[in-house]
């Protein structure tokens, strides 16, 4: 099995990429951290594009060592980056980055390689979204936009695609230094969820040929509860990420 993960030299992608080595798999994995993708592959044996996907570069880099390569029997959309903080503030330049990485790469990536017959029939691409797809995200509203964006995008896929089965995973908070360096609090990290324990609900998932996954029995009902009671998991994502201040990360 070849297996390609973006963001692979840390957090989940680096879980993902342990879970599916100790299947037998072959991984590629794609990043931008050279100190982090050089142990992993050390550690793991597994080989790195390295290339930054927020730039168009980076992304004709990576196709063209894919289109180079074998067929691709699993393509792991995980990379992803975000810009916190009331909206009006945020640098536009990092709003456009977490667009352009979370969801224009996977977007151009999935289309070329289709287009260039990589994604062997059979195969599985699974796009990482985020439990703010059932809720409002304040404080967060471009990297929610983009996990949206991407959930759709992924149904739309899963509908197009006759021989190759696509799955959505929609994980909540997970024990990763993105989640701690993104979170406005951090006093609870051990009750996220280990990246380890979601890398084995995502592979468990692959190899069943799911549509989507909300792994964890508390994400799937904060999902739920963002589904029946949107205001509710408003106020509760209000208070957390911006405290008792007024949102102005509404719009």
């Amino acid at each position: 099995m070849n297996c390609v993960i973006t963001g692979a030299a840390d957090g989940i992608g680096r879980a993902l990429a342990e879970r599916f080595v100790q299947a037998g798999a072959s991984v590629v994995g794609v990043d931008v951290d050279v100190d982090r993708a050089q142990e992993a592959e050390r550690l793991l044996g597994i080989s790195f594009v390295m290339a930054d996907l927020c730039e168009e570069e980076g992304v004709e880099k990576v196709l063209q060592a894919l289109c180079d390569g074998p067929e691709i029997d699993v393509c792991i959309h995980n990379a992803g980056i975000n810009a916190v903080g009331r909206f009006e503030t945020i640098d536009p330049e990092a709003q456009a980055g977490v667009v352009a990485l979370n969801l224009t790469a996977p977007m151009v990536l999935t289309a070329r390689l289709l287009d260039a017959g990589k994604l062997a029939a059979g195969g599985s691409l699974v796009f990482l979204s985020s439990l703010s797809y059932f809720t409002g995200y304040p404080g967060a509203s471009v990297y929610a936009a983009t996990k949206d964006g991407l959930a759709s995008y992924a149904r739309s896929l899963s509908v197009a695609l006759q021989d190759i089965r696509v799955l959505t995973v929609f994980p909540g908070p997970t024990r990763t230094a993105h989640a701690r360096r993104y979170s406005p609090d951090n006093s609870r990290e051990e009750k996220r969820m280990a990246p380890e324990f979601l890398a084995d609900r995502i592979f468990q998932a692959v190899k069943k040929r799911k549509r989507v996954l909300i792994p964890g029995f508390g994400n799937r009902v904060f999902a739920w509860m963002g589904f029946c009671f949107p205001r509710v998991t408003e106020a509760l994502m209000r208070k957390r990420m911006l405290g008792d201040a007024e949102s102005a990360d509404s719009r």
